[in-house]
C-alpha cells in the first residue's frame, strides 16, 4: 500500500536516548514501506549550525541516510532548527523545502509547514521569527565562534522554558483562524493542511470558499512516545509510536 509519513517536533538531543531510539526504530520499520518521509521541523532540540554536530546529530544523519536509500526524505525547518543547512541535509540524505510547501499526493493537494507561522496571536514570537529568518542575519550568526553560539543557545533555551511554563497551553501559542484563512487564500486549491509546532495533535476543519479543508496537527515526541500523520490513497490518519524498552 502506498504511504507517506509526516512527522515533526521530535526535539532529539543527547539527553533524549529513548526518543532517539524510538525514531531510529521507526525508520527501520518504515524502510522500504513508504513513498516518502517528510520531517516538518524541530527534528532537534537545538541547532547551532552544521559545523557543530552532537553525537545524536551524527547518529541521526546516518539513520536518515540509510532510510533515504529506499525513499526520499524532505525537511522543513522549525523554530528550533532553522539554522540547519545544506551541508547537514546532504549528510543525512534530506532535501530541504521552503517553509510553506504545497504538494500533491494520491490525487489530493496538501499544504505543509512547521506551523509556527500560523500562531499569529503570539506577536512577540512572530516579530522574533521575522528577524531570525533573515538570511543575512543567519549568515552572521553562523560565523560567530562555536562557544559563543553554544552559550547563546543555552540562554535562549532557558528563556524558552520559562515562557512555556508561564504560557502553558494558552491560546496565544496556538494556530489562529485568521492565519489559516490567509494561508489558504495563497494556496486556494488546498484540500488538507498538515503541520506541527503546537504540540496539540488533533484534526480541525475550516470553511474556505464553500469547501471544508481539514487541518492535521502532528503529534509531538516526548518521553518514550512519538507520532506522525500517515497519508495514503485512503486518506489521512494520526498514528502513535511507543518505545517498548
Amino acid at each position: 500500500m502506498s504511504r507517506t509519513v509526516f512527522t515533526a517536533d521530535l526535539h532529539l538531543s543527547d539527553d533524549t536516548p529513548a526518543l532517539n531510539r524510538l525514531f531510529f526504530e521507526a525508520l527501520a520499520q518504515w524502510r522500504g514501506q513508504l513513498d516518502a518521509l517528510y520531517i516538518l521541523g524541530d527534528l532537534f532540540e537545538v541547532w547551532l549550525g552544521d559545523d557543530i554536530l552532537s553525537e545524536t546529530a551524527v547518529q541521526t544523519a546516518s539513520a536518515l541516510k540509510s532510510f533515504a536509500e529506499t525513499a526520499p526524505v524532505y525537511f522543513i525547518c522549525g523554530n528550533r532548527d532553522f539554522l540547519l543547512g545544506r551541508r547537514y541535509a546532504q549528510q543525512a540524505g534530506m532535501t530541504l523545502l521552503s517553509e510553506v510547501q504545497p504538494l500533491e499526493l494520491y490525487g489530493k493537494k496538501y499544504l505543509i509547514s512547521h506551523g509556527d507561522e500560523l500562531c499569529t496571536d503570539d506577536i512577540a514570537y512572530q516579530r522574533f521569527r521575522r528577524v531570525m529568518r533573515q538570511k543575512w542575519l543567519q549568515r552572521v550568526l553562523l560565523c560567530l565562534p562555536q562557544q559563543f553560539r553554544k552559550n547563546t543557545a543555552e540562554k535562549i533555551r532557558n528563556k524558552s522554558k520559562a515562557v512555556q511554563r508561564e504560557m502553558g497551553q494558552s491560546s496565544i501559542s496556538d494556530v489562529t483562524e485568521a492565519a489559516v484563512q490567509t494561508a489558504l487564500s495563497r494556496h486556494p486549491d488546498t484540500d488538507t493542511v498538515i503541520h506541527g509546532h503546537t504540540h496539540r495533535p488533533a484534526v480541525h476543519h475550516h470553511d474556505f470558499q464553500g469547501k471544508t479543508v481539514a487541518r492535521y496537527v502532528i503529534p509531538d515526541w516526548y518521553g518514550k512516545h512519538g507520532g506522525y500523520v500517515e497519508v495514503s490513497p485512503q486518506g489521512e490518519e494520526i498514528k502513535m509510536l511507543e518505545d517498548a524498552v
